[in-house]
């Protein structure tokens, strides 16, 4: 993790995996494509994501191999282990980086992903911390088009300003069918 308790890229391929394993077993060669299709199609293709192999997370004990084929075959089935959902929830926990750039998107996509994977008080808190993000990008997107409001930029602004307030709107509408259960 970064000092502000950010995701480093390897981490989000890390929170990818394990989401994927907390939603049941898979196997090794699907959940592989799945990381590689979500990641490449949020960030597009990133040396920075590559990452090291599920293997390693057989290795650290967070997965294990469930059956299917022999060990070490593409075609084998893990699932996540109590390390492993541990693990999910601290890198659940971690903040997003702000300003969003590609990676602090992936890791915001992730939480809203695997948000139903976690507790109503989590999910609730989860969403709280990105509409704090969205609020403080929103801020600092609105000061630079009050400071260049003659210039064209401002008009282009205005559509990230707007997208922002419905991104508010939403979290508050979600994190108010939380409360209400």
């Amino acid at each position: 993790m970064y000092r502000d308790r950010s995701l480093v890229p390897t981490e989000a391929v890390r929170l990818a995996a394990l989401g994927g394993l907390m939603e049941g077993g898979r196997h090794y060669d699907a959940l592989a494509d799945e990381i590689r299709f979500f990641t490449a199609r949020v960030v597009g293709p990133s040396l920075d994501l590559l990452g090291s192999s599920l293997e390693l997370l057989l290795i650290e004990g967070l997965a294990e191999e469930t059956g299917g084929a022999g060990s070490g075959s593409p075609s084998r089935e893990i699932a996540i282990t109590d390390a492993g959902c541990r693990t999910f929830h601290q890198l659940m926990a971690a903040a997003v980086r702000a300003p969003l750039n590609d990676i602090s998107r992936l890791v915001l996509l992730l939480k809203l992903r695997f948000l139903p994977l976690q507790d109503a008080e989590t999910q609730e808190e989860q969403l709280d911390m990105i509409a704090d993000l969205v609020r403080t990008e929103r801020a600092r997107i609105a000061e630079l088009a009050t400071e260049y409001e003659t210039r064209p930029m401002a008009e282009w602004l205005a559509f990230d300003i707007e997208q922002a307030d419905r991104r508010l709107a939403w979290l508050e509408a979600r994190m108010d069918a939380l409360a209400l259960g």
